[in-house]
């Protein structure tokens, strides 16, 4: 079927080690372990497959076992993955996350070199997949001019673009898509855009001094964002468009595991939007497919489509 999503990312092997007890700096620490499929337009990709969303994933991989194995698992899940990119110079992305024995995050690792190879030729060449396509989706893992070329292509063939910010430290590379049809990210990650301390306060430039989410939701679409979903956590997330900011609350669980939280989100809300769901409707839709998924040790639950309705 013609891809109603096109997610354009990582695809990373995930590594979980969930600590025995406290974290102790400087020592070792006694773990059980986990490896699983990863990367957030992989795991966005992934669940909107399981939510019954046409799907396809451009990204690079190793031409190793690891990197065979997350294509054969998405191409028996329907997913199109014949944009992809397997490399000789270096090996698939691996993703290494530290948990606490309650499941938050401790530290997270990430060894993502292949992930430059993602660059504005292999978006050209998998510009066929965008013809018909709702929204493409990418996030901050490929560098800025593959970003900004991904931008390019969407317009011109006519489809939305949503972007997620990763982390702090690939957040800058937003700059290269200033005008998303819809922006995803965390509140540090938005005082970073915005040249905050998440701290203080401090601002630089002409942002107003507040780290108020809502604030910095309606500074993100001052700058040309026409939507944004600046999640919380917890508290659930912020939606910014041009009716102005408001809440959208958490869905409650109980937590196992909170890998893969927000790539839940994600993909849930732009399953709703494709279903045809307001903004606010679709990201509660994406705060159930999140709460849900960290009801899980899976980044990606096999149930989500039932576990989440």
């Amino acid at each position: 079927m013609q891809p109603q999503v096109v997610c354009i990312g990582g695809a990373t092997i995930d590594r979980k080690l969930r600590l025995a007890g406290r974290f102790v700096p400087g020592s070792s620490n006694p773990v059980s372990t986990t490896t699983a499929h990863g990367g957030v337009a992989r795991n966005v990709c992934e669940t909107l497959a399981r939510l019954a969303v046409p799907t396809a994933l451009v990204t690079a991989i190793g031409r190793d076992a690891v990197g065979a194995a997350i294509l054969d698992h998405l191409a028996a899940l329907g997913v199109d993955t014949a944009g992809c990119l397997r490399v000789d110079t270096a090996p698939t992305a691996e993703y290494v996350a530290v948990l606490d024995a309650d499941g938050g995050l401790v530290a997270g690792f990430a060894a993502m070199d292949v992930l430059a190879t993602i660059d504005v030729a292999l978006v050209g060449g998998a510009a066929g997949r965008l013809a018909g396509a709702a929204w493409v989706f990418a996030d901050a893992n490929l560098p800025g001019a593959t970003l900004a070329e991904v931008a390019r292509r969407a317009g011109a063939h006519g489809c939305r673009l949503a972007v997620d910010a990763v982390s702090v430290a690939k957040s800058a590379r937003l700059a290269a898509v200033p005008t998303p049809d819809l922006l995803f990210l965390n509140r540090d990650e938005a005082a970073a855009v915005l040249g905050l301390s998440a701290d203080a306060g401090a601002v630089e430039r002409a942002e107003p001094r507040t780290t108020s989410a809502a604030a910095m939701a309606a500074a993100l679409r001052r700058r040309g964002a026409a939507a944004v979903v600046l999640t919380l956590g917890a508290e659930g997330a912020i939606v910014a468009d041009a009716a102005g900011e408001r809440r959208v609350p958490a869905a409650s669980s109980d937590v196992v595991d909170v890998t893969g939280a927000g790539d839940a989100l994600v993909a849930g809300t732009l399953a709703g939007l494709v279903a045809g769901l307001s903004l606010d409707a679709a990201v509660a839709r994406g705060s159930r497919v999140a709460a849900r998924t960290i009801e899980s040790e899976a980044t990606v639950r096999v149930d989500i489509a039932t576990a989440a309705r």
